[in-house]
């Protein structure tokens, strides 16, 4: 080959450690924004601005990482990343204007950017076999679940006065801990990548790469959609809306781990994909049109068990297609994962809104995943284009 494999990060612990790291940091402060922005002029949209201005950063900054992680070790990058955020979470304390807050938060979206494709890479090129590479990548997503699970969990619980300071400091310690575990791999553990290796699938990694940005869309969608109906119409403590978010990650959490068990087949995996897109949809409608507790718990079920099984199971197959190219096809499904959450968090402003605009956006979005749910049960039997056969044996 031209280039050297990366060996990656030495224990995969660290490695996870900094994935729940940053999920946990980006979900606990969200059970108190909408409170914090209260008084701004159309709560609703703050709320989407702050969510949407973290994915537009990581958008914005995608090419410089992907650049980077060529040629920085992976340890060292995603320790930067890790200080960085925790840098940025700090200023969301300097001022309650939204504009300070929309500030902290793009600085923050700018150095999660770095993280995610660095430890996919790094994960998917130690894996033993193509089932090894999937469970990798899958326990990368579930430890970020977890991350998220408990992130806004303990921001509604730390907060009781709806404040952001205990939230800010615990986001703040985890993810300084967590860059302090990061260790240079006994070898060069740089990005790159692998040259002659096998040929990258242009068209099916764009195909799996708008898959996964629409899956990410729709989770910021309902994400939106569950603080602002929660806190606005439905009059939630920030707790409580705090555990209801914890709920959805429970959920996606054990989606997930139903569907990548240990040795499971990839294949089989991926064919869940076109229900989890019809669970989304259908979860998202029940948010929108009926409201209230008991409907939105169904939808939030709903949506969660789809997110659990949608990205592990795109980015495995995005990480196959892309052949010798996986450290930049990765940092691009990264960018257009965080593109689509953007869109979503703006599009979630809109949505639930009982007007003209935001039920031609919602309606256009449940189509748009029936689509996409019919779009991957056409590609179940080969969703990169390859053989209907995926080896799980060791190499």
């Amino acid at each position: 080959m031209a280039g050297r494999e990366p060996v990656g990060i030495p224990s995969a612990r660290p490695g996870l450690a900094a994935s729940a790291a940053v999920a946990l940091a980006y979900g606990v402060v969200l059970p108190v924004l909408p409170t914090v922005v209260a008084s701004s002029p159309s709560p609703a949209r703050a709320i989407a601005e702050l969510m949407a201005v973290y994915s537009a950063a990581m958008v914005v900054t995608a090419p410089i990482w992907v650049r980077v992680c060529r040629q920085l070790p992976a340890h060292l990058l995603v320790r930067l990343s890790l200080l960085g955020q925790a840098a940025a979470m700090i200023m969301l304390l300097w001022s309650s204007e939204t504009t300070m807050l929309l500030l902290a938060r793009g600085l923050q979206g700018i150095f999660a950017g770095a993280a995610l494709p660095a430890l996919q890479t790094a994960a998917s090129r130690a894996a033993g076999s193509e089932g090894d590479r999937s469970q990798r990548l899958s326990d990368l997503t579930r430890v970020a679940l977890v991350g998220g699970l408990f992130g806004p969990g303990v921001g509604g619980v730390v907060a009781p006065d709806d404040s952001l300071v205990g939230p800010v400091l615990i986001g703040f310690a985890v993810l300084v801990l967590a860059a302090a575990a990061q260790r240079p791999a006994p070898e060069s553990s740089t990005i790159v990548v692998a040259g002659r290796g096998s040929p990258t699938r242009h068209r099916d990694v764009a195909v799996l790469v708008l898959l996964a940005a629409l899956a990410a869309a729709a989770m910021s969608v309902y994400e939106v959609g569950l603080a602002t109906q929660g806190r606005l119409v439905d009059g939630l403590s920030a707790r409580a809306i705090g555990f209801m978010f914890t709920g959805c990650g429970v959920v996606m959490l054990l989606s997930q781990s139903l569907v990548f068990r240990p040795r499971h087949d990839p294949l089989r995996a991926f064919a869940w994909v076109a229900p989890s897109f019809v669970a989304t949809a259908a979860g998202l409608a029940l948010l929108a049109w009926l409201g209230g507790r008991w409907p939105s718990a169904l939808g939030l079920i709903l949506v969660a068990a789809g997110g659990g099984v949608l990205q592990p199971a795109l980015v495995y197959w995005t990480s196959r297609a892309a052949g010798a190219a996986e450290a930049t096809s990765l940092g691009w499904r990264a960018s257009f994962t965080s593109a689509g959450q953007a869109l979503g968090s703006l599009a979630g402003g809109f949505a639930f809104a009982a007007t003209l605009a935001g039920k031609m956006v919602l309606s256009t979005l449940l189509l748009t995943l029936l689509a996409a749910a019919m779009l991957a049960l056409a590609r179940r039997r080969a969703p990169a284009g390859l053989p209907l056969s995926v080896s799980t044996q060791e190499r």
